[in-house]
């Protein structure tokens, strides 16, 4: 009874620490923002609306709507420099970069091949029109993929770029928005109908693997492993496991703001283009869960990212080329609630998980509960992010 009595007495003072410290804290001035809007590098205002950036070192390239594509140094982020563009014959959708050829989606006229080992004078290689409105193109190889709006997937042959020759294809029920190409199997955002999974181990016999009727507009689809993530515009962003790509299970969704037009993944992190809410961050580590780590209200429509290391690249509509400093998007400790903020929630979780010895509340992970994971915890409360 004296040592239940005692451990009983070492645990009030415990919490009446808790509870001073909190006060002191409150009273600090706790950062609660994951992503800071200083974060904000520099941006670069394109001719025409900026829709899709693929970034290659410090070299990015920008499918711009009619004025095709643009090429910018971003050597120094805060001051992007133009090397060199070319005006496609249309309206410059979607843009990948394989070496130094450039594949550009240029809506009506299908797609339009450059050599950009001079980034100041890309010059023509060739051109495929495609049958109706290229949104997209993927290059594996010698193999471009086009999503390719009503005519679904167009896949081409493009060993010598200055006659790309059609090597088969795939009829899609919805617009073919966005492809990504893993091995032998391509992932299409299929607008209205999902995303669909083909086998294209056979180009002129493309074969339906799976596919999953999203809620909304699936407008992008990128995969990482095993896992894909679906762009899907008013219903945000969904996340699928594509191991049986026969049957795609839903892990998880997060309903954003705004409309989700593409995103990127890399390693824990999702950054979202979401449209005329701008630019965010999650973490998507636990798909059931994902949290918001920040956002940035740009300009104008954010319709797709590039992540290089601690950079991201925002294309922004009319508002050009946006780059922002990821490096602070970090996970926070001490969000015990989820939410993506911290607050007087966090801290009353933190307490309960100590009172009951959880292991959440083992802040130094030394399988104890005492002062230092108190200490710890009021620590990462007041950095905002471990």
């Amino acid at each position: 009874m004296r040592k239940q009595a005692k451990k009983q007495a070492n645990w009030s003072s415990v919490l009446a620490s808790v509870c001073m410290l909190w006060i002191a804290v409150s009273f600090a001035s706790a950062n609660d923002v994951l992503c800071e809007s200083s974060d904000f590098l520099g941006s670069y205002g394109t001719p025409d609306d900026a829709r899709d950036v693929v970034v290659v070192g410090s070299i990015a390239y920008v499918a711009a709507a009619d004025s095709g594509l643009q090429v910018f140094d971003t050597s120094d982020p805060g001051a992007a420099v133009l090397l060199g563009s070319y005006d496609t014959p249309d309206f410059a959708f979607g843009v990948t970069v394989v070496g130094t050829t450039a594949y550009v989606a240029d809506r009506m006229s299908g797609i339009v091949i450059l050599d950009v080992s001079d980034p100041a004078a890309p010059a023509l290689l060739g051109t495929y029109d495609t049958p109706d409105t290229a949104f997209d193109v993927a290059v594996v190889g010698t193999t471009a993929y086009v999503a390719d709006g009503w005519t679904g997937l167009e896949i081409i042959d493009v060993s010598d770029p200055t006659a790309p020759v059609l090597l088969g294809g795939y009829d899609l029920i919805n617009e073919a928005r966005n492809v990504t190409i893993v091995g032998t199997t391509a992932y299409v955002a299929n607008s209205w109908s999902g995303f669909v999974i083909l086998d294209m181990s056979d180009p002129a016999a493309v074969a339906l693997l799976g596919s999953y009727d999203t809620p909304g507009l699936a407008s992008s689809v990128t995969v990482v492993g095993a896992t894909a993530y679906v762009a899907d515009a008013s219903s945000g962003f969904h996340i699928f496991d594509v191991s049986n790509p026969a049957i795609p299970v839903l892990l998880g969704s997060y309903n954003t703001i705004g409309s989700v037009k593409s995103m990127t993944v890399v390693g824990t992190r999702a950054y979202v283009a979401d449209g005329w809410m701008g630019f965010s961050v999650f973490d998507v580590s636990d798909p059931a869960s994902a949290v918001l780590l920040g956002a940035y209200d740009t300009p104008d429509n954010a319709f797709g990212v590039d992540v290089v290391d601690t950079t991201a690249y925002v294309v922004d509509g009319e508002s050009g080329l946006l780059i922002f400093d990821v490096s602070d998007c970090l996970a926070c400790s001490a969000d015990l609630t989820g939410e993506g903020d911290l607050n007087f929630l966090d801290v009353s979780a933190f307490l309960q998980a100590f009172g009951n010895q959880d292991p959440i509340a083992d802040t130094t992970g030394d399988g104890s509960w005492n002062f230092l994971d108190v200490s710890r915890f009021l620590q990462d409360f007041a950095n905002g992010c471990s």
